[in-house]
């Protein structure tokens, strides 16, 4: 063996690395982008947005998406972008190779540990998969078989003295740094108020805290299409005990993901509750409080809800908007309300009415005056809950009454 195979691996193996930093590279730089979408809007058309079990707004609205106020994109993107500069390194024999050998390698198996966290982070506690973030997983795991397939051969011959591993680390400390402050130099500033960001995570770790507030708010709740402005729409007796009120934005992710718990509550609590839906949108056509249109359908849909209600259809319509959430467009929402039976005019005539954008706006009204700042929000017999939007956490705050 020649001394420059004892120096050096086979070319073709650091180009197979640089390819999949690269690669790396433009997946980061997605994330990143969805990412910023997403905290600007709260919603994205994103295609990985499949399902409920399959969906990538989901995991990048979590708290576990970004680490000191920074996304895991632009994290993943400083980590690909010294993994290439030290796979290039190494594919041209530079004379550094011999430093940045074993900073690959131990990188390599960072970003294969790493990955598997955030794996079981999204398997085991979002109950959620992320397309984008699976395609990161395959690449480090690409890389971390070739880090293996390299130890397996040249052990015997990678320096890892303290002064080599200060060497090739710094060089990925830099990239990661350059990564990071140019994100930070050009982070955009229209976002969606921090109060709003109400997303999947946001109150996990709250058990220290009463789930319940301690003063009670009396909500007023329309029981006829003749009374207030129009009919609040619900489920469940109207004597029942236990009265449960949800505010929410048809547009926010973490109200998607509360509907269907709430639906398996009512599944449970039977007739002892009566569940009450009022809309509050993230979008200033319709939420005064609001400064921009974050969420450009949310009025729209809840115009459409309130017009399937008229016409006895509005927990299908309601269902659906949910369901659907990550392809939500005003044509879509047309499209839910034909499926539950409402007509072309029955519709624009919904969309014009004055009295249905009348009783929306009053709904924002009692939210405000309730205190309501982040959607999703939750009453349980006028008390503010402020627990995990879970059917087996509210339900026990609800035992416990």
């Amino acid at each position: 063996m020649t001394s420059d195979s004892k120096s050096q691996p086979h070319r073709t193996t650091w180009i197979t690395a640089l390819i999949l930093a690269l690669i790396g590279i433009l997946t980061a730089l997605y994330s990143t982008n969805h990412h910023m979408e997403l905290k600007s809007k709260g919603h994205t058309e994103a295609a990985c947005n499949i399902s409920s079990a399959i969906n990538c707004d989901a995991v990048a609205a979590s708290k576990y998406s970004e680490i000191l106020g920074i996304p895991l994109g632009v994290w993943g993107l400083g980590y690909f972008l010294a993994m290439a500069i030290l796979a290039g390194t190494l594919a041209t024999n530079h004379k550094s190779s011999k430093e940045h050998e074993p900073a690959w390698l131990i990188l390599a198996g960072l970003g294969v540990v790493t990955s598997l966290a955030l794996a079981s982070i999204s398997l085991g506690i979002l109950n959620t998969v992320c397309l984008v973030c699976l395609m990161v997983y395959v690449i480090t795991l690409a890389q971390g078989v070739l880090a293996w397939q390299l130890w397996s051969k040249r052990r015997h011959f990678i320096d890892f003295s303290l002064k080599t591993l200060l060497a090739g680390l710094s060089t990925a400390a830099i990239a990661a740094a350059v990564s990071v402050v140019g994100f930070n130099m050009i982070r955009p500033s229209a976002q969606l108020p921090s109060e709003l960001q109400d997303l999947p995570g946001k109150h996990d770790g709250v058990a220290a805290l009463p789930q319940l507030s301690t003063s009670s708010i009396n909500i007023s709740i329309n029981k006829s299409a003749y009374s207030g402005l129009g009919e609040d729409f619900r489920i469940g007796p109207d004597d029942a005990k236990i009265i449960i009120v949800e505010f929410a934005d048809y547009m926010c992710p973490a109200c998607g993901q509360t509907a269907p718990e709430l639906e398996e509550l009512h599944r449970q609590l039977g007739s002892r509750a009566q569940f009450v839906f009022k809309n509050f949108p993230l979008s200033n056509l319709c939420n005064s409080g609001v400064e921009s249109n974050m969420h450009p359908y949310s009025c729209d849909i809840a115009k459409l809800a309130r017009c399937a209600g008229m016409n006895g259809k509005f927990w299908e319509f309601h269902r659906k908007a949910f369901d659907e959430q990550s392809r939500a467009s005003l044509e879509k929402a047309r499209e839910w309300g034909r499926s539950v039976g409402l007509t072309d005019a029955q519709m624009d005539q919904c969309l014009e009415s004055k009295d249905i954008l009348a009783k929306i706006r009053d709904d924002v009204d009692i939210a405000n005056k309730a205190g309501v700042n982040a959607t999703p929000t939750i009453f349980i017999n006028g008390r503010k809950y402020m627990g995990e939007r879970t059917t087996s956490k509210l339900r026990a705050v609800i035992e416990s009454l």
